[in-house]
């Protein structure tokens, strides 16, 4: 019986959150007026209106960080972080992005120095690595560029 009992008290919560599940997931014209149909129509319009920036990033820094990518449209509230990267990663990262809008990168470093708001400039290939006082980041227009030799532009934060 004491097993029954504490079961159905674990079970509980989880059954609650079932049932707030399956009612979040319900046809839109379940719900009154089908202004939630109206409101999931208008931002897949606006969705459609964004395009997304994407951005490789080649991490070969001595330290563990976060790097996260931010755009004027993605505001704080949208920025693709790639969780702890270690040395010697290679990722891609990618955010809304509208025309016109500004790009930046904000590295977290474990145990460190943030850096934040190093403006991609339209480059979509960054190399970030580092010396003992100094973060480096050094991007090129697209993987080619990066691949051709070429030095990278030095961007900052």
């Amino acid at each position: 019986m004491i097993v029954k009992t504490t079961l159905v008290r674990l079970l509980a919560p989880l059954a609650a959150l079932m049932a707030l599940l399956a009612a979040l997931s319900a046809p839109a014209h379940a719900t009154a007026g089908g202004s939630a149909a109206a409101a999931v129509r208008a931002q897949s319009t606006a969705a459609a209106a964004e395009g997304r920036y994407n951005i490789l990033i080649s991490h070969r820094a001595l330290f563990v960080a976060d790097f996260c990518l931010l755009s004027t449209t993605s505001g704080n509230q949208r920025a693709a972080c790639s969780g702890n990267k270690p040395l010697g990663t290679d990722f891609r990262l990618g955010v809304v992005h509208k025309p016109g809008d500004r790009v930046w990168i904000d590295v977290n470093v474990v145990s460190g120095r943030d850096t934040k708001g190093i403006d991609l400039r339209g480059n979509r290939m960054c190399r970030v690595d580092s010396t003992a006082i100094n973060l480096n980041v050094h991007c090129w227009k697209n993987l080619a560029h990066y691949e051709s030799g070429a030095p990278g532009e030095r961007v900052y934060g």
